[in-house]
């Protein structure tokens, strides 16, 4: 693991400062807590170097994993430096490079799956602006089994819709190492009300809960949504 965190590629600044090992275990204990068995299929959207999947891969049986990224750099260097060595290519995780945005994707022909049983996105929507979560959720809501549950991290604004100021994020309380969110630019931040929105335009999928109990060191929260 060493010489992988020495060469692996730079994403964003706050990706590259939160303990690559710690939030990776964090991740797949949230998905066991949550009821994530062996045998179920997941869609990791976001990837990246296999933080959380090395675990989930490591856990699932063959070939029910499930990763996209929009850099196949990363990709490419967690192949190398993370799933090789632990021998999980053995696994047959299915990777692809995939970029979220406002125009329409047909999931299940680009990953050769029809339903997952949990999809997980991490550290994505603070990324991408409302037009691509909004389309994002839409597409991948129809390969999300029935039951299904998807979870999603975001910057919560607390405040409701009106309020317009930056948000400052403590890292594990502290101001050092924090992150400043905004409501429109990167790092974005969202309100409840959005995703209400988002979600009451999308057939059979319901927002179940906002967890606040996620222990990751900048406070993201995670939205369960779930397809009944």
């Amino acid at each position: 693991m060493d010489l992988f965190k020495r060469k692996r590629l730079r994403r964003s600044t706050l990706k590259e400062s939160t303990n690559w090992e710690d939030v990776g275990r964090m991740q797949f204990e949230f998905l066991l807590r949550e009821g994530l068995q062996p045998h179920h299929h997941l869609l990791d959207i976001g990837c990246g170097s296999f933080r959380g999947g090395r675990f989930v891969i490591d856990y699932l049986q063959e070939g029910h994993y499930f990763g996209i990224d929009r850099e196949a750099q990363h990709l490419e260097a967690g192949m190398k430096h993370v799933l090789k060595p632990a021998n999980l290519t053995a696994k047959k995780p299915n990777i692809r490079v995939v970029e979220l945005s406002a125009e329409p994707k047909d999931f299940r022909e680009m990953l050769g799956h029809s339903r997952f049983d949990y999809i997980w996105i991490h550290a994505v929507f603070d990324h991408i602006p409302p037009d691509c979560i909004q389309r994002s959720l839409y597409d991948l809501a129809k390969v999300l089994g029935i039951p299904g549950r998807m979870y999603a991290t975001f910057f919560l604004n607390p405040h409701g819709p009106e309020f317009r100021e930056p948000i400052i994020h403590p890292r594990n309380g502290s101001l050092k190492g924090a992150v400043v969110t905004y409501p429109d630019r990167e790092y974005w931040h969202h309100t409840i009300e959005f995703f209400e929105g988002v979600v009451s335009g999308i057939p059979g999928l319901k927002l179940d809960a906002c967890l606040y109990d996620y222990p990751h060191p900048l406070g993201l929260r995670v939205l369960r949504l779930v397809n009944e």
